[in-house]
């Protein structure tokens, strides 16, 4: 069985490559987009993510755009979201995401990927 493919959105690009490195580290596939629009214009590509793991407040569409993106190709992609602004993370997306409040744990983040059955290889 393939690995997870795991795309990351982060404004932030050290942290995006941090993340994606770790996860890489753990047997995952992954994808790293620095702003929304480069997220929103991954996900118009194959393959299709396994998981969109996003911040929220980012330029050129913020994280709530992307996840409701995403979710028009997917409709059951599981999303996390990274944020320092959790209270809004969840205003519009139904189901509603997985939120971990920045800066977040290596082992949180894992954990969220274990809840909705995204496995390394």
């Amino acid at each position: 069985m393939e690995p997870a493919l795991i795309l990351v959105v982060d404004d932030d690009a050290r942290s995006a490559r941090t993340l994606a490195n770790m996860l890489r580290e753990d047997g995952f596939h992954v994808d790293v987009a620095v702003d929304g629009a480069s997220a929103i214009a991954r996900l118009t590509r194959a393959p299709m993510p396994s998981v969109l793991v996003t911040d929220l407040r980012m330029p050129n569409a913020d994280g709530v755009a992307v996840s409701v993106f995403a979710r028009s190709r997917d409709a059951e992609i599981p999303i996390i979201v990274v944020t320092g602004y959790p209270h809004l993370a969840d205003r519009t997306l139904s189901p509603k995401p997985i939120v971990l409040t920045k800066p977040i744990l290596y082992d949180d983040l894992s954990a969220a990927l274990a809840r909705v059955g995204v496995r390394s290889s």
